[in-house]
């Protein structure tokens, strides 16, 4: 936008401009009509001159008086401005000359002009006037009078007037100047004023009056200006009356704020201390539930062993279903209230992702079978092996995610589908995708599903029960872990949920199995089921065997390396082929097929672990399902319990196995016992009055005679709150309560069994390490390394005790010994610790066990000069 011109400049050039361009223009044209006006009345008055020469010249002429002419000629030049004069004769001969002689041109002199010639030259201006004779008319003149003007006068006359011109131009601009100057002070002053009143009323105080004198527009401006900031005044003290009341008004409010702040701080401490007293009140009303629903499960599985009537038998079974009913409901609430109150802690470890899924879906199996439905687990090529997780909570949400659809599929399939969107060097981003063939879900229930104590339908609670926290603890842990859930699906036409979580990958984990010893291995496959045989087709594929699929039996060829059937109890032509089948084979059915001793095949249950069906192609070993409990017999253990029901239903079990049983009905009394006799093992509960399991557990790491025994923490909730607060106190496993036969089977195997000394060939196995680490390998790696780091004390311990023949100091090194490789893979040291207990007890000589398990110390000492501890379990 172009800059704009002050007033006072405007004026200036409004004043100045016109002014001058007149001036000048009316200069000009004066001067210049002034010298044309000169010039002519000198021609004029040369015209004149020559003509009165001429008359005289004639009758000089005629008389032929040549002195007579000189002088009129000399006296020409009195003339002004005449500067030479010369007459000629008829034939233009000068005849009297006067002043300077000039060339006269008679080219431009005609006889026949009677009038006088003008010639204008840049030095003058040249005359010629012929002269005739009065007494001889005639055309023909008797002579010519020649005179030169000069143009000084002229030229004095044009400065004289352009002189004049400018004084009068000069004076016309100062008048000009002198004139705009005033106005330009008097607009000026006037606007100054009127500038000082605008920034008063801007910025100054408002108690002015503008004046400018006169009465023109400046001064009504002025007036304006005054009445403006009147105006001004009144809006200011009213706005400040209404800023003074909002004011009061906010005070106010503030105050009104602050109390409510007040009270709602005081809401929030109450709510917060609700919250707090809600969660400790469910805990520990889950700890006083789950107490005595242990003890309906325990004593109900006891009289289930013993011979009922089939009523009895009945009525039994209906109050264990019952408790087991009421003790999942309890597990979703106290999950809820942990994860409403944020205190939910996640462990990470090496997590097999098939092995989890596969070990959910054995649990769900028989519930599946029930209704006759599919359980089918396919995991796509890319997706990670091994992740770090939660593996108890990684199982809780496929349980809850597969057991409803279980609950709410009639008939057909539910499939588990595996899959990796995105896998970097560390991480993975891994989908898993639950779908059935069950009722759906319209868009209104999908809204309401994962709300609190919310189901899709008020009629699901009494079609199929539950409580409906499932999914709502699922998307707590699934966002736990930094995850997403989410759900696809029409009502009638089934559901898909899914859910996706960013995994760090674990791609050292070692694999107790090589599953590439199958590469290039033909399979023939029968299953009548597309999708379950998609799934072990996969699964084959994966290590490398090559497969057959037939999904009639009577075109099934039996030439290949591995045959295997799936078939259930319903399907006759496949029992047909198989009573006729001369060949080993394994049978994948939906329930375990319990075969004679000479059975030649392998009976697995659907849906098959992977690990069992290798081991099966591999005919390693042969498995049924029917397993008897092995015993401990001459094994002491300690129960600690607060509880009298507990410790009869665990004493009850321990003693099926024939273990020696010590029960202690708290902390305090555990100590007692510890300190006056070795256990091989110690199940110690968490929750107990006056001293809890885990500062118990603390207290025997550091006297008595217990410091390296095996502690197992018992405990009435879903899971510990922080395994490692568990692991620091010196607790090496944990089982929730109830606990059932079976964990406690598997429990006392993994620390108690006695591995056959002739048949132990290194020194550390490192699968048993990893198996008693519940497969992490960072713990596995610190328990053998506090092993490796006490064994020199041990020896030199050991020496010395054995110098002085102090059995009672040799027998408790042994013992601590012992104690530390019931949790490490060490099977040399262990059996040969062993061998010298069993010595002591019998009171024999010591000095050949006492030596071997120091030559065993040294061995392992050995090996762990020439391994790398910090690596040998990423291998």
């Amino acid at each position: 936008m172009p800059r704009r011109l002050g007033i006072r400049k405007l004026i200036l050039i409004m004043g100045l401009l016109p002014v001058l361009t007149l001036s000048l223009g009316l200069s000009t044209y004066l001067m210049y009509s002034q010298i044309q006006e000169l010039r002519s009345m000198m021609t004029e008055r040369a015209k004149t001159s020559i003509a009165h020469l001429a008359i005289i010249a004639e009758h000089m002429l005629e008389a032929d008086h040549g002195n007579s002419m000189q002088e009129i000629a000399t006296a020409a030049l009195e003339e002004q401005a005449v500067r030479a004069v010369v007459i000629y004769n008829a034939k233009l001969e000068p005849v009297a000359q006067a002043g300077p002689r000039f060339k006269l041109p008679t080219e431009q002199i005609s006889p026949a002009n009677t009038e006088p010639q003008l010639i204008f030259r840049k030095d003058g201006l040249f005359i010629l006037q012929p002269i005739f004779s009065s007494s001889t008319p005639s055309n023909v003149p008797t002579g010519w009078a020649a005179m030169q003007f000069n143009w000084q006068q002229l030229e004095i006359r044009q400065y004289q007037t352009l002189l004049i011109g400018t004084i009068f131009l000069i004076c016309a601009i100062i008048i000009c100047i002198l004139l705009c100057s005033y106005i330009n002070q008097l607009l000026t002053r006037d606007l100054n004023t009127l500038r000082q009143a605008v920034r008063r009323m801007v910025s100054g105080p408002k108690n002015f009056h503008a004046h400018i004198p006169g009465d023109d527009e400046f001064s009504e401006i002025a007036e304006e200006l005054n009445l403006l900031n009147i105006a001004q005044q009144n809006e200011l003290q009213e706005l400040q009356r209404n800023i003074e009341q909002s004011n009061t008004d906010l005070r106010e409010t503030l105050e009104t704020v602050e109390v409510q702040n007040i009270e709602l701080d005081l809401a929030r401490r109450e709510a917060v201390n609700a919250s707090r007293i809600k969660s400790e009140f469910l805990a520990n009303t889950s700890h006083e539930i789950r107490t005595p629903l242990n003890g309906i499960i325990g004593f109900s599985n006891i009289l289930l062993k013993s011979e009922l009537e089939i009523r009895q038998r009945e009525a039994i079974e209906t109050i264990n279903s019952s408790a087991n009913s009421l003790l999942t409901i309890i597990n979703d609430i106290l999950d809820f209230s942990k994860l409403e109150a944020g205190k939910l802690v996640l462990d990470s470890a090496p997590v097999n992702l098939r092995e989890v899924i596969e070990d959910t879906l054995q649990i769900l199996a028989p519930g599946a079978t029930d209704k006759a439905l599919e359980l089918i687990l396919t995991i796509q090529e890319g997706s990670p092996e091994t992740v770090l997780s939660d593996a108890l909570r990684l199982k809780q949400i496929l349980t809850n995610l597969i057991n409803n659809a279980i609950k709410f599929t009639q008939s057909g399939h539910i499939l588990v589908n595996v899959l990796s969107n995105a896998q970097s060097a560390n991480h993975a981003t891994v989908t898993v995708q639950v779908s059935d063939t069950g009722i759906g879900l319209s868009k209104e229930q999908q809204k309401k599903i994962f709300k609190d104590f919310g189901q899709a339908d008020a009629s699901i609670t009494r079609q199929y029960g539950g409580t409906g926290l499932g999914l709502v603890i699922v998307k707590g842990l699934i966002e736990q872990m930094g995850g997403e859930i989410g759900l696809e699906s029409e009502s009638g036409r089934g559901t898909t949920f899914w859910f996706t979580i960013n995994f760090p990958v674990v791609d050292n984990a070692i694999k107790l199995r090589d599953f590439t010893t199958l590469k290039n291995n033909t399979l023939a496959l029968y299953d009548p089921s597309f999708l379950h045989a998609n799934s072990l087709n996969m699964l084959l594929q994966s290590w490398g065997v090559i497969v057959r699929h037939y999904s009639d039996i009577e075109h099934l060829q039996t030439d290949a390396d591995h045959l295997v059937i799936c078939a259930d109890n319903h399907d006759e032509a496949a029992s047909q082929f198989i009573a006729r089948l001369d060949r080993s084979a394994v049978i994948l059915s939906p329930y375990t097929h319990a075969p004679d001793e000479n059975d030649q095949h392998y009976y697995l249950s659907k849906p098959v672990s992977h690990i069992k069906l290798f081991d099966a192609l591999n005919r390693e070993t042969k498995t049924t399902s029917r397993t008897k409990n092995q015993t401990y017999p001459n094994t002491r253990v300690l129960a600690v319990d607060d509880n009298p029901s507990n410790l009869h239903i665990l004493s009850s079990f321990l003693n099926d196995l024939d273990v020696i049983t010590t029960t202690a009905i708290d902390g305090n009394d555990a100590l007692l016992r510890c300190a006056e006799q070795r256990f091989d093992l110690i199940f110690m509960d968490i929750q107990m009055p006056k001293l809890d399991g885990i500062e118990t557990s603390r207290r025997i790491r550091v006297q008595g005679l217990n410091q390296g025994t095996p502690i197992i923490a018992l405990s009435a909730y879903l899971a510990p709150e922080n395994p490692l607060q568990l692991r620091e106190a010196g607790i090496n496993d944990y089982l929730s309560k109830p606990i059932t036969e079976h964990q406690l089977n598997e429990l006392l195997s993994n620390y108690l069994v006695e591995p056959k000394i002739d048949q132990v060939q290194r020194p550390v196995d490192i699968a048993q390490c990893l198996s008693l680490a519940k497969g992490r390998a960072a713990l596995a790696t610190e328990m053998l390394g506090m092993l490796l780091e006490s064994l020199v004390d041990h020896k030199e311990s050991l020496i010395t005790a054995l110098q002085h023949d102090d059995f009672e100091r040799i027998a408790e090194i042994n013992h601590g010994i012992k104690g530390a490789c019931c949790y490490t893979g060490t099977p040399t040291l262990h059996g040969k610790v062993l061998a010298l207990e069993k010595r002591l007890d019998s009171n024999d000589k010591i000095d050949d066990p006492v030596k071997a398990v120091l030559a065993a110390i040294d061995e392992l000492l050995r090996w762990q000069n020439e391994h790398d501890l910090s690596v040998v379990f990423e291998s």
